[in-house]
């Protein structure tokens, strides 16, 4: 049953933005890929779509993959390390933070009108009220607390699972789904908002609560694509 403590967010068709791949950056994920995001179902009875409240989100969630790992003055950590001369000359290692262009290829840039009902875990009262049903398992899995923190934690991953598929079988009185997904923040900045959507039967290719979907291929050009190579310090090769 749905918790009347949580703080649930109605996006009311509000844009949301995603980079993806041709030829329906919105469609499903292969099943074979699922289950290992953070608000995925590990088993995969479900599947979810990951949308940012901007497009420049989006890009710093796609590309934070690639970002280097440097010293504070900029040197990579990497460097330095003994490289055997016969492997480096057959199998070159990219300079850290450098991104093929081949990556633009068949990747896209797309909108959508969102609509449902979302689970706000950014907001103090949902997470006060998650708290007593999830602490134990919280600390079992090695987290100092239930907290906003433990939400946003890259791995384990096993604690916004339980969330996840306990927030998709809850029902409303009526006996419907009571929440069409999440709604959380990025690891990589409070200003950064994104959103889990829930994939129901019928579904297909992609979210009912997707409407007036948009996409058209990745330009180099475009300003939020900069902007997020330079947030991750990255360049093209």
């Amino acid at each position: 049953m749905a918790s009347p403590d949580l703080t649930v967010i109605d996006p009311a068709g509000a844009t949301v933005y995603r980079v993806g791949r041709a030829p329906d950056p919105w469609a499903w994920i292969d099943p074979q890929y699922a289950g290992k995001a953070r608000w995925d179902d590990p088993n995969v009875a479900f599947r979810t779509t990951y949308a940012a409240e901007t497009l420049f989100g989006a890009f710093v969630e796609t590309l934070a993959y690639a970002r280097p790992d440097r010293h504070a003055d900029g040197r990579d950590l990497l460097a330095g390390i003994d490289e055997d001369p016969e492997d480096a000359a057959h199998f070159p290692v990219p300079t850290a933070g450098s991104i093929p262009r081949e990556w633009m290829h068949g990747r896209m840039t797309a909108t959508a009108h969102l609509q449902g009902s979302y689970v706000n875990v950014r907001d103090s009262s949902t997470v006060a009220a998650m708290r007593p049903t999830y602490l134990d398992h919280a600390l079992k899995l090695g987290f100092d607390d239930f907290d906003a923190a433990a939400l946003k934690r890259a791995y384990p991953r096993d604690l916004t699972h339980r969330l996840t598929v306990d927030l998709y079988e809850a029902t409303n009185t009526d006996g419907e789904p009571a929440y069409d997904g999440v709604y959380f923040g990025s690891r990589h900045g409070d200003d950064l908002a994104l959103w889990a959507i829930y994939e129901r039967p019928g579904d297909n290719p992609h979210s009912r609560n997707l409407l007036h979907t948009h996409a058209q291929l990745v330009n180099p050009t475009d300003t939020d694509l900069q902007r997020a190579m330079r947030l991750h310090h990255l360049t093209w090769r």
